[in-house]
């Protein structure tokens, strides 16, 4: 059986991040570093600092409770098991103040599924910074559906926008009274 899954042309994904900011100190966790929200945070912050955190070997560098926002750029895409989700995002949330937010973009890809794609972002000054990403792993759930039962158990979502396979979710930690 022959796939032609690599001869299929790459959509053509836009995102518009020219008007975020993020706030205080930012973890930033990512597998790739595209400078994306170093630049987007210091168009915004004179000081700016962006903890980045490439692996779980750094995790033990990570000041706990330090961080009032975390920002995940097609970072979960990396990891395969849902309980190796569930784990990250309890860590994650271990990171983050009181009331800290997170903020993911991540691809919408469920079971059987393949996603291909040039993600064009838009950032501060009408930059343009452009991703290649292809995911042909077809047993891997990174669905918007199987990452929201995730967040809910540490973070209360805010805000929820989906479209052409990619999702953007924005939560706030819940508080130790919240989850009790």
């Amino acid at each position: 059986m022959k796939l032609d899954i690599l001869n299929k042309s790459r959509k053509e994904i836009f995102i518009n991040m020219q008007h975020e900011t993020f706030k205080g100190n930012v973890l930033d966790i990512g597998m790739d570093n595209y400078g994306i929200i170093y630049s987007l945070y210091k168009k915004y912050n004179e000081e700016a600092a962006v903890d980045y955190v490439y692996g779980k070997d750094e995790k033990k560098l990570i000041d706990k409770e330090g961080y009032d926002s975390c920002v995940m750029l097609f970072s979960l895409k990396n990891i395969w098991l849902k309980v190796n989700k569930r784990k990250f995002l309890k860590d994650i949330s271990t990171f983050l103040k009181d009331n800290g937010v997170i903020y993911i973009w991540d691809i919408d890809k469920g079971y059987s599924k393949v996603f291909r794609a040039k993600i064009k972002i838009m950032l501060a000054e009408r930059k343009l910074k452009e991703i290649v990403m292809d995911d042909f792993n077809l047993v891997k759930d990174n669905s918007k559906e199987s990452t929201i039962k995730l967040l809910q158990e540490y973070f209360e979502i805010i805000d929820l926008k989906a479209s052409d396979n990619i999702y953007y979710i924005k939560a706030k930690k819940k508080s130790l009274k919240t989850k009790e």
